[in-house]
């Protein structure tokens, strides 16, 4: 069975997310990935699709939602692949709203706010994804031989995204 990846306590602790949490956490120098993912990453991106609900902000839910989803379910030794394939998704999805912001007219005022929540929320959680991947050392794969490398929507199946993203 392959070992999860590894990040020390203090190059977590630098991030600055979850500080108060992880400081208070003693029981070893190092967290793996489940661990990190299931008690810290999903809980808190949890709590904030649940403040987003609250506030009506519901254009910020949509990629957390599918976030959260694909955490919760993946296996173990399937973690580190979801959460590239996640920065994937959130790379693409700021992509096209941030491109959908300049084509839209300062007319449509709904649309406007609309695309700006969703490219700050895949933002916010592309921040989250890059530290993650960083602090664990994950890597991509690298490409296939003859593969497209185009902006990464290759990885996305479009029926797991909720049909309003």
């Amino acid at each position: 069975m392959e070992e999860l990846p590894n990040a020390l306590l203090k190059d977590l602790l630098s991030t600055g997310y979850f500080y108060e949490e992880l400081k208070a956490y003693t029981e070893t120098k190092e967290i793996d990935l489940s661990f990190y993912s299931r008690n810290y990453a999903i809980p808190h991106l949890t709590k904030i699709l649940e403040v987003y609900k609250q506030s009506g902000e519901t254009h910020k839910i949509e990629i957390l939602t599918v976030a959260i989803d694909r955490l919760t379910n993946a296996k173990d030794e399937e973690l580190a692949d979801s959460i590239l394939e996640l920065k994937k998704i959130t790379r693409s999805e700021i992509d096209t709203h941030e491109r959908s912001l300049h084509q839209l007219g300062s007319d449509d005022k709904a649309e406007l706010r609309a695309c700006r929540h969703k490219s700050e929320s895949a933002q916010n959680l592309s921040k989250l994804l890059v530290s993650i991947i960083k602090m664990f050392k994950l890597a991509e794969a690298p490409p296939k031989r003859g593969a497209s490398t185009g902006g990464g929507a290759e990885f996305v199946n479009a029926s797991e995204l909720p049909a309003s993203l």
